[in-house]
This record gives C-alpha cells, structure tokens and sequence, in this order.
C-alpha cells in the first residue's frame, strides 16, 4: 500500500502536538481539570464587577449542564463530540468554537492577529475565504488533541453564544434575504418553491416564515443543518464538551473583557485591547492581539 507524505507528515504532526501538550500539562490532578473545575480569573484583587462575571459565568456553567440533562435525548448526548469547529491556539493557550453569526468574524480576525498575520492579510481574506486561510494556520483538531486541551489546566476554552431566534434572523438576513451570497442561490429557490403559498414571479427570496418552515422540514427528517444555523449543541458539542467560558453576544464586550483579564497570567507575550472594527465583523469591540 502506497503512503500519501503529506497524510504521514500531517499525522506526525499530531502525534507531536500531543505529546508536547501532554508534557506540558504533566498529566497530574494539578494540571489537570476536573468536573470540579472553577473559575479562576488569575487577578488579584478581584473588582465588585469582576466578581459579578465570575457569578454570571458559573450560573452559565450551571445552566448548560442543566439544559443538556433535560432537554437531551439518550441518542443525542452518546452522539461522538465535534472537534471540528474548533481553533487551538498553542501560544497563547486558547481554544475556542467559531459559532458562525456570534462573532466569528471578529475572533476570527483574533485568531489570525495571534498567528504573526497582519489585519491587511484578513482583509484580504475576506474576499476569498476567510474560514479557509484560518484553517491553513489552524488545522481542524482531531478529537484526541481538543479533548486533551480542553483538560489542560494551562488552557482556557470559551464559546459565544447568542440568542437563537436572533442569531436565526441574523442568518436569515445575511444568507437568504441578501441576494449578495451568491452560495445561497440555490436554496433560496429550494426553499421558495417549496414553501411558498402564492405563485411568485422574480428572484427566489424567501420569506422568514418559509425559512422557519425549511428548518423545521429539515430537522423532521433528520437533515444536517448549515453551519450558520446549526444549533450549538451539535456544532460545538457543548453537551459533550467542557468550555471553561460561556459568553453571551449581547454582553460582549464585558465578558470579553473579563476573558481578557482571566488568561493573562497564562499566556506569553504582550496582549493590547481596544476597539476595532473589522469589515463585517459582529462585535462592536474587537480584541486585537499583538507580539
């Protein structure tokens, strides 16, 4: 059997990976997290505000595994985790899901600053793919190496998450009613002839209704939904996963601010956060990271 040198190579590469964070992270109930595992935001002292996130994000915590216990079914939490929306970055220790419609672009911009690029280098990115030029400076982790970062206590994991009727509308707006996304022609007009009540003459746009109708046939008969829309606990595992943060799109710029503040003890290099904002980007505030 022929070996492909790049799958061998890529593979290598891993194996690598994990056996550096694994030495890092020492494997010891010290380095390692638990089910126990709080947060500690590493700044001394804390603020009144600072200690009101802290209670805000574990009442977060609480709320999600509350939720996947009642709400999941047995086949929905045996599903595998997916590792495959997340970005790790080794330097500075981060890992995140890029939940599409909650500031994605942003921390994508983020990510890219953290990896040497410049913001001209997103920009242009944008005009291309910018999911795709990120994935070429962060490789999509196997489940091995996600789980074994989400443990590490040197690491910290965060989400966004967003309201969903308006993360949907968002979505709705950006990739059904705009006929700029090209990608989406096709279905719009899926979704217009098959749910529209009237006969319509022109460009396939759907109504919100008629999108609304097309997820509910989709999730009826068990179809994967876009990345756009997909709900969180499937898109980024958060039934299966631990996240050490949970923010919210509508508090952003507070909790990213506290996340900010928690993982500067435990990362390299210097770190300036200011407000920026980056061509389609979500988020009113920007972090921008600098070395």
């Amino acid at each position: 059997m022929q070996i492909n040198l790049k799958d061998k190579s890529t593979v290598e590469g891993r194996t690598a990976r994990i056996n550096q964070l694994r030495e890092l992270c020492n494997s010891s109930s010290t380095n390692m997290k638990n089910d126990q595992w709080t947060i500690n935001p590493g700044i001394t002292p804390l603020s009144e505000s600072s200690r009101n996130v802290v209670n805000i994000l574990t009442e977060r915590r609480k709320l999600l595994q509350t939720q996947c216990e009642e709400k999941l079914t047995p086949e929905e939490k045996a599903q595998p985790a997916n590792s495959n929306e997340f970005l790790i970055s080794d330097k500075y220790k981060l890992v995140w899901c890029n939940v599409f419609k909650a500031a994605s672009t942003t921390w994508m911009f983020n990510f890219f600053i953290m990896a040497g690029k410049t913001e001209k280098e997103f920009r242009l990115s944008l005009k291309t793919s910018a999911v795709e030029e990120t994935r070429k400076l962060y490789p999509r982790p196997s489940i091995e190496e996600l789980n074994d970062s989400l443990t590490c206590l040197n690491y910290s994991s965060f989400i966004i998450v967003r309201e969903p009727f308006e993360r949907l509308l968002s979505s709705y707006r950006d990739k059904i009613e705009s006929t700029a996304q090209y990608y989406f022609r096709s279905l719009r007009c899926t979704i217009k002839n098959k749910f529209s009540q009237v006969n319509f003459i022109g460009k396939c746009i759907p109504t919100f209704s008629e999108f609304v109708d097309y997820l509910i046939d989709e999730a009826d008969n068990n179809r994967p939904f876009n990345e756009h829309w997909a709900p969180y606990y499937t898109f980024c595992s958060t039934c299966q996963l631990h996240f050490d943060y949970i923010l919210h799109f509508e508090t952003l710029s507070q909790d990213e601010a506290f996340l900010l503040q928690a993982v500067s003890g435990k990362v390299d290099g210097e770190r300036k956060v200011g407000a920026r904002a980056v061509g389609g980007a979500e988020s009113a505030e920007a972090t921008q990271f600098q070395h």
